[in-house]
């Protein structure tokens, strides 16, 4: 603290206080370093003045940040340039940070435009490696439109993602870059990212609902991804929340809305969609967040958060389209809907064959049969009452699972990689339910083991129709699902009856690890779930 006041300020405007004396409600003389009410306070330091919104401490910090990174590109002159800070995307781009070609003078000034072209440019690239695994990693926008808004200074604000959306997505595009000197700052962009996120829906957006849950999706995956599960359940449970709150799941319903379920909250209430295609993405969200719901319950074994099987977690909405078929042709004004998952679970066949669509058939069955295993493997906890009940589930799930097995479309040689990663997840998911269907009551069973082999097959050769050596990344929910299929060859290695059983299921079994092990690179949780199949199979050939 200074002992004396080396400046006199002149006296000052409405507002003009120091941040200390604004806090305080004390009258403050603007003196400089610090005022004359501060001065009698021995534990405050020097003032600041919230001159244009920023203190001084704001730019003080500014320009050692900006000397810093000067200075190590100086000391470094061939690697990139770190990135301290995220700026606001939905911001004018006449904004220092933002503006791509300044006419001002000064060093400071053309330092701080070079920064802010430099960070758009590193934020821009990171984004763009992030978008080829937009699909696997659950985004429902279109990951294109949003990229050419974030970089261009022309574009419509309205269409640029909010500053959740695209801290979340340069996470992740820093979670994929093989740039070491991006991936020493992940820590930062994650911590970035989760703080955005958590202010979301405080943002001046028109889309600030739909980008925040996508935000949480995104960071629900990279925590998943990191094996930081509790974490990724906290943030997918938000866009749950958000789905239920905006009433996603009522899209279209063709019943009257009860008004206790409605919440009064204004910042998750969605304005009418302007467009088919705007409602479009709207329910694309809604079974997005539902599917990886339904997956990640099951992996947790207990009911999915969104309870669809109640009244006030009902699903009306209609199943999804592929995201450019909504017109209003294929999605007329007129068309209403009401139980959509409840028809589906009565085993109701429908017309609903999207690729988003045939993978939240597949996580529902997933979950669904997860918790019937769940509640029925046990033999000693089931009643002869409950027994009776289990069968006619088994059997209704069976039939669900299997006539969903022969409507999902074959993956073709001539379709494009996505569609290809997609039919495969969905592929596996099935074969896996199934797979844990009938472990239900006879993994030990040898009239189940065909079934078992027959499964795996089709995973295989579902397999075999993916270029794996172009396929960088998968669903992430892979590393779980791969390990009920592991588990049951493990089974089969230490009971077989026969050496032609044991080597089929081995062939099997180092199949998967050897999928896992090629994607467990930086996945967390992959190698976690690897280990733990490893570890055993190791102690099953032991004996």
């Amino acid at each position: 603290m200074y002992s004396k006041r080396i400046s006199q300020a002149p006296p000052i405007g409405r507002g003009g206080a120091c941040n200390n004396c604004k806090r305080r409600k004390m009258r403050c003389d603007g003196m400089r370093p610090i005022c004359g009410s501060c001065s009698k306070v021995a534990s405050l330091g020097d003032c600041e003045y919230g001159e244009g919104g920023r203190t001084y401490a704001d730019r003080l910090q500014e320009q050692i940040t900006a000397l810093e990174t000067r200075l190590e590109e100086l000391q470094n002159p061939n690697s990139t340039p770190k990135v301290l800070a995220l700026h606001d995307p939905y911001a004018p781009r006449s904004s220092h940070m933002n503006r791509p070609a300044s006419r001002a003078s000064g060093s400071s000034q053309r330092m701080s435009t070079s920064e802010g072209r430099t960070q758009l440019a590193q934020e821009q690239a990171l984004m763009e490696a992030f978008r080829p695994h937009a699909l696997q990693l659950g985004f429902f926008l279109d990951a294109g439109k949003i990229i050419y808004a974030f970089s261009s200074p022309d574009s419509d604000p309205r269409q640029r993602p909010t500053s959740a959306l695209s801290a979340a997505m340069v996470l992740l595009g820093a979670y994929f870059s093989q740039n070491p000197n991006i991936l020493i700052l992940k820590d930062m962009y994650l911590s970035k990212a989760v703080q955005a996120a958590s202010l979301g829906l405080s943002e001046s957006h028109p889309q600030k609902i739909l980008h925040t849950l996508q935000a949480n999706v995104l960071i629900a995956h990279y925590f998943f991804l990191q094996g930081r599960n509790l974490e990724g359940r906290w943030h997918l449970n938000n866009a749950v929340s958000l789905i239920l709150s905006a009433r996603m799941h009522r899209i279209r319903s063709s019943q009257v809305q009860d008004t206790q379920f409605i919440t009064a909250c204004s910042t998750t209430t969605l304005p009418p969609a302007r467009t088919v295609a705007e409602e479009g993405e709207r329910m694309n969200a809604m079974w997005t967040v539902l599917a990886l719901n339904c997956l990640w319950s099951a992996v947790e074994g207990i009911p999915a958060f969104i309870a669809y099987a109640t009244e006030h977690g009902r699903v009306d909405t209609p199943w999804p389209l592929d995201p450019n078929s909504y017109t209003d042709t294929t999605f007329p004004p007129h068309l209403r809907n009401s139980h959509t998952l409840q028809k589906f679970l009565a085993d109701i066949p429908d017309e609903a064959h999207s690729l988003l669509a045939l993978y939240v058939k597949a996580t529902v069955l997933f979950e669904q049969t997860t918790m019937f295993w769940k509640r029925y493997s046990n033999p000693t906890s089931r009643t002869p009452f409950e027994m009776q009940g289990s069968h006619s589930t088994f059997q209704n799930l069976l039939s669900i699972i299997t006539r969903l097995l022969a409507e999902v479309p074959p993956i073709e040689s001539g379709a494009s990689a996505d569609t290809k990663k997609r039919l495969f997840v969905i592929h596996t998911i099935l074969r896996a339910t199934m797979i844990r269907l009938y472990c239900t009551f006879g993994r030990d069973d040898s009239s189940c083991r065909p079934i078992f082999l027959d499964m795996a097959e089709g995973m295989m050769k579902c397999l075999a129709m993916v270029d794996m050596e172009s396929t960088a990344f998968f669903d992430p929910i892979m590393a779980v699902v791969w390990g009920g299929p592991a588990s049951v060859f493990i089974q089969s290695i230490q009971t077989a009856n026969n050496a032609n059983e044991t080597q089929n299921s081995i062939r099997l079994l180092n199949q998967i690890m050897e999928m896992m092990a090629r994607y467990s690179a930086n996945n967390v949780l992959m190698q976690t779930q690897l280990a733990e199949i490893q570890a055993k199979y190791a102690a099953a050939t032991r004996r």
